[in-house]
């Protein structure tokens, strides 16, 4: 029992001493800086996110964090989007032939102009203003849609479906992210890498760039 005791407290230790090495301001901005990212890992289990651009300023997201393994942590900010993920329903019009009516939207308004493409073809066709857009088709596998520098491909079940529609997953256009949901940073010699590479280095916490 003594043993067992032992154990649970060096483990409890070990992962105060975990924590506390992660914890800290990542990223250094220069003196006049016209671009600067920076996160701090709060001892509460918050972040605070700040991006600074010339144009536009600077922003903070805030959020929780969690130390999911020795090297790696996740982000989810404290707004997430209302829709995550895109979904659709689809149905066979027996007086439509040779095509297929394709409608897309969001949760509140169409995608009027979103670029849509089925089955990988190189061509495709704009939604009109009502998120419509009518191809020729008659057996359907994929759906593309290409929106404002946004791209997601759809499989559809169902290769017979001849109208359907599309309601995409809340899109964050914005240059500065407004949400991230489960976003994975890995640790490495004081360092946070993001996804692409990209890294910030654990710096001394009067260097932060906001309050």
């Amino acid at each position: 029992m003594k043993y067992i005791k032992l154990i649970l407290i060096l483990l409890f230790f070990s992962s105060c001493s975990t924590n506390k090495s992660v914890i800290g301001l990542y990223g250094k901005c220069g003196n006049e800086y016209l671009g600067c990212t920076q996160i701090e890992l709060k001892s509460d289990k918050t972040f605070e996110y700040f991006i600074f651009m010339d144009v536009g300023g600077g922003t903070v997201v805030k959020g929780n964090w969690e130390q999911i393994s020795t090297d790696s942590i996740k982000l989810n900010t404290f707004e997430q989007p209302k829709n995550p993920s895109t979904t659709y329903s689809g149905k066979i019009n027996p007086d439509r032939i040779e095509n297929i009516k394709i409608t897309i939207r969001d949760l509140e308004l169409p995608l009027a102009a979103a670029f849509i493409v089925v089955n990988d073809q190189n061509a495709g066709k704009a939604a009109d203003v009502n998120g419509i857009a009518e191809l020729e088709t008659q057996k359907i596998k994929t759906i593309t849609y290409h929106y404002l520098g946004q791209k997601e491909t759809i499989e559809i079940d169902n290769p017979n479906y001849n109208e359907i529609e599309i309601i995409v997953r809340d899109l964050d256009l914005n240059a500065v992210p407004r949400f991230l949901t489960d976003k994975i940073m890995v640790l490495n010699n004081g360092k946070l890498f993001f996804n692409d590479g990209y890294s910030l280095k654990k710096t001394n916490l009067k260097n932060k760039q906001w309050k």
